[in-house]
């Protein structure tokens, strides 16, 4: 059959009509040179985004019997998906189709309509060369596995655990220590604000050893993780006594939470075990084992400074939780005794909720002395701060409790490899999007939440919890198969020389050496088209399907023929 190009301009309302000429554009396309011995199919339309105007290239795409098909409209980012599945519903295959941007790239940034119509025939143009060089690809399905690997068994990998397990879903969970609950078990109280209290905490681990469809791992830690979304192969070894479990599951959760930095490794702390110098978690695990707060000797403190902060210029960020856990320990220490003198230093008082200012005014009303400084010395129990006139003063309370920055888990690094995940430059897992995609990664199927991903609290952790499981869910449907990326980079043995380049840039760790013939060879279940190989190999021997050099030359060399 011969090639039928159908070329459909949306006018996208007023966006594009009223800044291209898009008559002209009709008129020109259907007259090019080039394309004399070709079928040409040339059509504008409202809205092609549209119910209706979907329809409309459904019908357009069967009633001529189009080849191929260009549409010229908005941004890929926001319709490129929504015409390939017209082309899929219309029997043509997507990968014959090209969406030319002539919304951003014209009609928005050229003031001159003239100008902007010129570019927009240019591009178009462009589009038609270059769909004429594109081959259909096909999609394959893959199995998957719908069960899920939840790392980490503090507040957020509970959640995660709750959340997806169910009859058709196993949930592995696995904690390195001997209890599940993370540091969220020692809390006496959580904050009002955060919508459950210290006990419901350990209803929901109660909950997590009873449920049949979740197999907790107390003791273990995962050891070797090979595969991709939908089919991870597992082995994970439980610490105690070496031996080692191999479980299949289609999606990953971490969920490893954050270590509490240490003071004496800042500048200007230095005391000693023996001082009556605590951090606010140290604070939190005495009240909740002895309903006391109390100095070493036993007895009750008379004078409390409380130190935030600590650190935070160091580690370059605010720990997000220290002022409100702060305010909370000031109001376990008037609860025991309304004498207990309060000093609160303070550099900068974050109360990030809408409900936090109200909560810090109600405890700062039992008596609380807050002080804004600059500056804070601890040596032993003397304590030496600077205030926001420049002014010293130095105090010798019973008790300082110091509120540490918050730091990423020490194992961070060791997941991060093993995982094949990024790490911000804080230490903290990188997600995908701080916005749009705030728990994914960049690689498919391994989620980040709670504080593993910066610092946070257990709303939050929650939050992120059950917006990972929500990802799941929909991507890992028991029964159904997966479709991985059709558009993946492919390596062509006989030029391929085995330097190797291209496995250190795959951020995907799609690409694997096969020692046996002396040559990279791609994995397309993993592979995600970046196209980084395609830079770094020497000999040419890489190209990305749908991206192909004669493919990308034929765009390129009409888009840029009148500059």
């Amino acid at each position: 059959m011969s090639d039928k190009i159908g070329i459909y301009v949306c006018e996208c309302g007023p966006n594009i009509s009223s800044k291209v000429d898009i008559d002209r554009i009709l008129e020109e396309l259907a007259a090019l040179e080039d394309f004399k011995d070709k079928e040409l199919v040339v059509k504008r339309h409202k809205l092609l985004c549209s119910v209706a105007g979907k329809a409309y290239l459904e019908e357009e795409i069967k009633a001529n019997e189009l080849t191929h098909l260009v549409c010229a409209a908005c941004s890929p980012r926001d319709h490129d998906s929504t015409f390939k599945e017209v082309c899929k519903k219309a029997g043509l295959n997507p990968y014959m189709y090209k969406l030319v941007n002539i919304r951003e790239q014209c009609a928005w940034v050229i003031s001159d309509k003239e100008k902007a119509t010129d570019k927009a025939i240019q591009y178009i143009h462009a589009g038609m060369d270059r769909v004429l060089y594109q081959e259909p690809l096909l999609e394959k399905q893959l199995d998957s596995n719908p069960d899920v690997l939840v790392i980490g068994g503090g507040i957020a990998g509970i959640e995660s655990a709750l959340t997806l397990a169910g009859k058709n879903r196993l949930v592995f969970l696995v904690e390195k220590s001997a209890e599940l609950g993370g540091k969220s078990v020692h809390f006496q109280k959580l904050l009002p604000r955060q919508g459950i209290n210290a006990d419901t905490i350990n209803r929901k681990i109660k909950e997590v050893n009873k449920n049949p469809y979740i197999k907790v791992f107390t003791t273990t830690e995962l050891n070797k993780i090979i595969g991709f979304l939908g089919n991870f192969e597992i082995v994970l070894k439980n610490n105690k006594d070496n031996s080692e479990t191999e479980l299949l599951a289609g999606a990953v959760v971490l969920a490893t939470g954050y270590q509490n930095a240490n003071p004496q490794d800042f500048k200007g702390y230095k005391y000693s075990k023996e001082d009556d110098v605590y951090t606010a978690l140290e604070i939190e695990k005495m009240y909740k084992e002895t309903s006391q707060i109390s100095l070493k000797s036993g007895k009750a403190p008379q004078q409390v400074a409380l130190v935030h902060c600590v650190g935070r210029k160091e580690v370059g960020y605010c720990s997000k939780i220290c002022c409100n856990y702060l305010i909370k320990i000031s109001d376990y220490l008037k609860g025991i005794s309304s004498e207990i003198e309060i000093i609160d230093l303070y550099q900068d008082m974050c109360l990030p909720e809408k409900e936090d200012q109200e909560y810090y005014e109600k405890i700062a009303a039992k008596g609380i002395q807050s002080q804004r400084i600059t500056a804070v010395k601890v040596a032993g129990n003397q304590l030496t701060y600077t205030g926001i006139n420049g002014s010293e003063t130095t105090i010798e309370p019973d008790m300082i409790i110091l509120a540490p920055a918050l730091v990423p888990a020490a194992d961070n690094a060791y997941f991060a490899e093993l995982l094949n995940i990024e790490l911000h430059e804080t230490g903290f897992f990188q997600e995908a999007h701080i916005k749009i995609n705030p728990v994914s990664t960049n690689t498919d199927g391994v989620f980040v939440v709670g504080a593993n991903r910066g610092a946070c609290g257990i709303s939050d952790a929650i939050i992120q919890a059950q917006a990972a499981a929500g990802k799941v869910l929909t991507q890992l449907i028991p029964g159904q198969k997966i479709i991985p990326e059709v558009m993946v980079s492919e390596i062509l043995e006989a030029y391929c020389t085995g330097c190797k380049n291209c496995l250190d840039v795959c951020v995907f760790g799609a690409i694997y050496f096969d020692e046996e013939r002396g040559i990279s060879v791609v994995n397309e279940a993993i592979c995600r088209g970046c196209g980084n190989c395609v830079g770094s190999c020497p000999s040419g021997s890489i190209r990305t399907r749908h991206f192909t050099n004669p493919q990308i030359y034929q765009e390129v060399k009409e888009a840029l023929r009148k500059c």
